[in-house]
């Protein structure tokens, strides 16, 4: 067998070396990788193999370190929009947060304020005792009424205040529970002025079919038609007004509010009738 020269031990060498550096590569090892290249460098440093895997593990660590950079991109942006949609979900939990208690805080409010109206109805009512038939009454009180006016509410506690109130003021007063009586009533009744609710539920005419049939009588045709409607009621008050409603008084109202109104309505109504009576 022929003995090894300097060169061939090299070479034998150099390619033991690069055997392991195939097996780095494929582990990822390739900082040892590139050491083992390295080394066989240093042994034959004009072996075209060497210099080969030397371009190749040059490559393969850009390579790496863009990959690396890339993900760290990736992962910051990530995080970042993670910010974001947390300060996002942060930003409309305060908002509705802040919704609620606005809607508690009114909601406390109309209770409040209904407590308040309600009690004003209860002391009045403890001063007057209640009529044994609600459902039409006329004060019989002197002295004689300055002006009549007819009253219509579901309502029995708030109806019972407004006819007393009405009545306080001199007022001749009717006053009924629903639409079907008041319709009934009108056909030999004409009152100065018509104060309604708008919502009568125990009716089977609603506020405005009652309005409606009011101005199809020809006796009731100039007599002021006003409305009682609650706060939430715009829509309601916008389509009163397209139908020609003379006024709306909005729950709740004051006593002088309701008879300054109502005295107001009938004032230019008589005013009006008078100056058509001396126009023919």
């Amino acid at each position: 067998m022929p003995e090894l020269t300097p060169r061939d031990d090299d070479r034998k060498r150099v390619s033991e070396i690069l055997k392991r550096v195939d097996q780095l590569i494929k582990a990822g090892s390739l900082e040892l990788a590139q050491k083992e290249v390295e080394n066989a460098r240093a042994i034959d440093p004009k072996n075209v193999y060497v210099h080969a895997y030397q371009e190749r593990l040059i490559h393969l660590l850009e390579e790496r370190e863009q990959k690396r950079k890339a993900d760290e991109e990736a992962v910051r942006k990530f995080q970042e929009e993670q910010k974001r949609l947390d300060e996002e979900r942060r930003r409309k939990e305060e908002e509705q947060r802040k919704k609620d208690e606005e809607e508690r805080r009114a909601a406390e409010q109309r209770r409040a304020e209904e407590e308040r109206l309600r009690k004003e109805e209860d002391a009045r009512r403890a001063q007057r005792p209640v009529p044994a038939e609600p459902t039409v009454r006329r004060s019989s009180r002197q002295p004689k009424r300055q002006s009549s006016v007819l009253v219509i509410d579901d309502d029995e506690r708030l109806l019972e205040m407004l006819a007393a109130t009405l009545e306080d003021a001199n007022f001749d007063v009717r006053a009924v529970t629903t639409t079907d009586e008041a319709y009934t009533l009108l056909r030999e009744y004409t009152p100065d002025l018509i104060l309604s609710d708008i919502n009568l539920e125990t009716s089977t005419m609603g506020g405005f079919t009652f309005y409606e049939k009011v101005r199809e009588m020809d006796n009731l045709y100039h007599v002021p038609f006003v409305f009682l409607s609650g706060l939430s009621d715009d829509a309601l008050i916008r389509m009163g007004k397209e139908l020609g409603v003379d006024d709306y008084i909005t729950k709740p109202f004051s006593d002088e509010t309701l008879i300054s109104t109502i005295k107001g309505k009938i004032k230019r109504a008589r005013q009006l009738k008078e100056r058509m009576n001396k126009q023919s």
